[in-house]
């Protein structure tokens, strides 16, 4: 059985990505703080719990869990927005870890806007120049703790995606 599991997978694009390996024949676990169908599995993101299991022989990991930064940037949301991410990946790994047959890939999110703004050359990883603001800083924090992270088993890949557009609405 090919597995994938989606850790924050149910906002748009984890959605979005669950119909895709569905099609696929994958079977997809999501994992929630609110699981409300057979496939979602409930986890906290601070805590292991019966949800690793389901990483056991996984195909992937794909993490898109964290605080929407659709809001107001208090300080209290800077701290949830931190944390969420930081904490998640870090559970993550520590199960990836723990597991006797890990997933193959972990896929973990972050996002474009660690790169300053440029209008005269594309952002690149080669080319990009990474900013100091709350949002790059968080990016980079973000990306720092998943590559600290040792997976020998699993083969790591950080997602920078950018705005996400499509035409369903999240549900």
């Amino acid at each position: 059985m090919k597995t994938i599991i989606i850790a924050g997978g149910t906002g748009f694009l984890g959605q979005v990505l669950k119909d895709h390996f569905t099609k696929q024949n994958y079977t997809v676990f999501i994992l929630s703080r609110h699981p409300k169908s057979e496939n979602e599995i409930y986890w906290n993101g601070t805590e292991l719990g019966n949800w690793t299991k389901h990483l056991e022989n996984a195909d992937a990991l794909i993490n898109l869990a964290g605080k929407s930064v659709d809001c107001r940037y208090t300080d209290k949301n800077k701290k949830a927005i931190y944390n969420s991410r930081i904490d998640t990946t870090n559970l993550l790994g520590l199960a990836v870890n723990l597991c006797d047959n890990p997933p193959k890939y972990w896929l973990n999110s972050s996002t474009a806007t660690i790169y300053k703004g440029s209008l005269d050359r594309p952002n690149t990883e080669k080319t990009g120049i990474i900013g100091d603001d709350f949002s790059m800083n968080i990016a980079k924090s973000w990306e720092q703790t998943f590559n600290a992270i040792t997976t020998p088993k699993t083969k790591k890949v950080i997602l920078r995606t950018s705005i996400v557009l499509g035409k369903k609405v999240a549900q």
